[in-house]
């Protein structure tokens, strides 16, 4: 053989094999996180459901009804989160169900469930209820959950009361 005949014969397996064993490509960060999700039991792999792209990152959401609250997950770009949405009828109830979904949030993100995660989303949770009214109508903090920046915010939207929690994600 030719040294010119080797050289075609390399390039046409070489592209054969690429072409029946394509490498897989690495799992994006929302990916990971929903893997997560699902490995918490807070929201199943099968239940997101796919949004817009922003910036070349997938969005994915989640709705969940209860019989007194809803609540509406997201994965977005650098960032997700979860927003409570209640009656406003029994706010020691319906903050601690919002809080414990702030805390499921922060435990997926993190890939890990401790109460030192607990506690520093409790004491951002405590923190927005204990402020003062924004200018946006809203009772907002931020804090840091195990270094990543973590948001909580309050308000009453068309006479629903909503709680929002926000992590990032990198």
């Amino acid at each position: 053989m030719k040294f010119s005949n080797v050289i075609i014969l390399a390039v046409i397996l070489g592209g054969g094999y690429s072409y029946f064993f394509p490498k897989n490509a690495a799992p994006t960060p929302n990916e990971v996180l929903i893997t997560q999700f699902d490995k918490y039991d807070v929201v199943k792999r099968s239940e997101w459901r796919k949004g817009n792209i922003i910036d070349g990152v997938q969005i994915y959401s989640f709705r969940k009804e209860y019989p007194a609250f809803q609540s509406v997950w997201s994965l977005g770009k650098d960032e997700a989160g979860v927003m409570v949405l209640t009656e406003g009828k029994n706010l020691k109830i319906e903050a601690a169900f919002a809080l414990n979904q702030c805390n499921q949030l922060a435990g997926a993100v993190l890939n890990k469930d401790s109460s030192h995660i607990n506690d520093a989303v409790f004491s951002v949770f405590q923190k927005a209820l204990g402020s003062e009214m924004s200018s946006a109508n809203a009772l907002d903090a931020s804090g840091d959950v195990s270094g990543r920046r973590f948001d909580v915010s309050a308000r009453v939207i068309n006479s629903v009361l909503t709680f929002t929690c926000g992590m990032q994600t990198i």
